[in-house]
C-alpha cells in the first residue's frame, strides 16, 4: 500500500516542510508550562513533554483540534498503550482463540477499536463541514479509502500506528535529547547561541544536516536508541550474512546498541554524549554504523516529521529556558536513573529543572 496515495500525493515529502507549524505548536505547548509555573521548576522530562509529539502529530493529521477532541485522543492513547503489553507478549494474543482464553483483554481491544473508529468518523464529518476540508490530511486519506485505494481496516490501523504506537517512541527520543542537553550545559549554551543566531531562519536550521542541532539529535539517538533490539524479521529464502548461512524463516534481530556503541568506530568514549564527534564523519560512514530510523525499505516513514518535530521543540525550549539536572541527579549521573516499567520503550524517569531565561 502506497501511503503517499492515501494521505495525499505529496504528504510524505511535505512532512519535513511543516517546521513553521511545529515551531508554533512547540511554542504554544511551552507557553502553557510557563503559565502554570514560576521560578525554577523541577519536572519529569518524559511525563511533562510526552503530549507534545503526540498532539503535534495529531494536529498535522486532523488539523487544529478542540480541547474535547484532544482529551478523547489522549485517553484512547493511554488505552492503546495499556493494550500494547498484551500485543508484545505474543503467545495466545496472536490468535483468535484469545477471545475465549483472555476474554477481558479481548473485550477491551474490541471496545478500543469501536471507539477509535467512531472518533475518526466524527472528526472526518466535522472537517468536511469546515471551510477548507481538502486541506486536511485526514479528509484526503478518508477520500482515498472511499475510492477503494485503501480499506477501512487498513486506514484505521495506519492512523492508530502513526499516533499510538509511536507515542512511547517519540517520548523516549525527545526526553533523552532534553536530558543530555540538561547534563551537558556547555553544549546547551553553544546550541542556544546557534539557535539565537538563526532566530529568523529556524525553519532552515531545523532542516540542516551540518548544524550542532542536528548533531545533538543524532548523538542522543545513538546513545539511547528507542529499542536495544529490532523487532524480529525473517526471509522465506536462504540468506548469507557476514559469511553465515541463515536458513529460510529464521527470525533475525539487529543489536542496535552494539552498532551505536561500537568502540572500534566511535572510539573509547563511545558511551559519552559528544555531538562534536559527528562533525567530521562522512554520511557514508554513518550508514552502517548508526541505527536511528531503521534500514532500507523498512525505514520509518515518519522519520522526517519526527526529526523536524524534535528539533522544533528544542529550538523553542532553549530560547525560553535554561535546563539542568537537580543536584542529586547531577551527582549520581543520568545513567543511574530508573525507567518506567509500564511502557514497551525504556522511558526514563529522570527529572530536569527549567529556569526561565526571562527571569535571568
Amino acid at each position: 500500500m502506497d501511503l503517499s496515495t492515501a494521505f495525499g500525493q505529496d504528504a510524505v515529502p511535505k512532512l519535513a516542510q511543516n517546521t513553521p507549524f511545529l515551531l508554533d505548536t512547540a511554542e504554544e505547548f511551552l507557553k502553557q508550562i510557563r503559565q502554570n509555573e514560576t521560578g525554577v521548576v523541577q519536572i519529569c522530562a518524559a511525563n511533562s513533554f510526552s503530549r507534545f509529539p503526540f498532539m503535534a502529530t495529531a494536529e498535522y493529521l486532523y488539523s487544529p483540534l478542540k480541547d474535547s477532541e484532544k482529551e478523547e485522543l489522549w485517553s484512547l492513547g493511554q488505552q492503546s498503550l495499556a493494550l500494547m503489553g498484551s500485543v508484545l507478549a505474543g503467545g495466545v494474543f496472536r490468535f483468535e482463540v484469545s477471545r475465549w482464553l483472555k476474554p477481558q483483554v479481548y473485550k477491551q481491544l474490541a471496545q478500543f477499536e469501536k471507539d477509535w473508529v467512531n472518533l475518526n468518523e466524527r472528526i472526518v464529518q466535522a472537517r468536511r463541514a469546515s471551510s477548507e476540508p481538502s486541506a486536511t490530511v485526514i479528509v484526503q486519506a478518508w477520500e482515498a479509502m472511499e475510492a477503494g485505494i485503501i480499506s477501512k481496516k487498513e486506514m484505521i490501523q495506519t492512523l492508530s500506528e502513526m499516533l499510538f504506537a509511536n507515542l512511547d517512541v517519540s517520548t523516549h527520543v525527545l526526553s533523552w535529547l532534553v536530558i543530555f542537553l540538561a547534563k551537558h550545559t556547555d553544549i546547551q549554551r553553544e546550541l542556544r547561541q546557534e539557535i539565537k543566531t538563526n532566530t529568523k531562519s529556524l525553519m532552515e536550521l531545523c532542516g540542516k544536516k551540518d548544524s550542532l542541532l542536528h548533531r545533538c539529535f543524532l548523538e542522543s539517538i545513538r546513545l539511547r536508541p528507542f529499542t536495544v533490539f529490532t523487532i524480529p524479521e525473517r526471509s522465506p529464502q536462504t540468506k548469507i550474512l557476514g559469511g553465515y548461512i541463515v536458513p529460510p524463516n529464521t527470525s533475525v534481530v539487529v543489536d542496535t546498541l552494539s552498532i551505536n556503541h561500537n568502540p572500534q568506530f566511535w572510539g573509547d568514549d563511545c558511551t559519552e554524549f559528544n555531538p562534536r564527534r559527528l562533525q567530521k564523519l562522512p554520511l557514508t560512514d554513518l550508514r552502517y554504523n548508526l541505527f536511528t530510523f531503521g534500514f532500507g525499505s523498512r525505514k520509518c516513514l515518519g522519520q522526517h516529521f519526527a526529526e523536524a518535530m524534535m528539533k522544533a521543540f528544542i529550538c523553542q525550549l532553549l530560547v525560553q529556558y535554561e535546563i539542568g539536572l537537580p543536584i542529586t541527579d547531577n551527582k549520581a549521573g543520568i545513567d543511574s536513573g530508573t525507567h518506567r516499567k509500564d511502557t514497551w520503550v525504556p522511558i526514563s524517569n529522570i527529572h530536569i529543572t527549567l529556569s526561565s531565561l526571562e527571569d535571568n
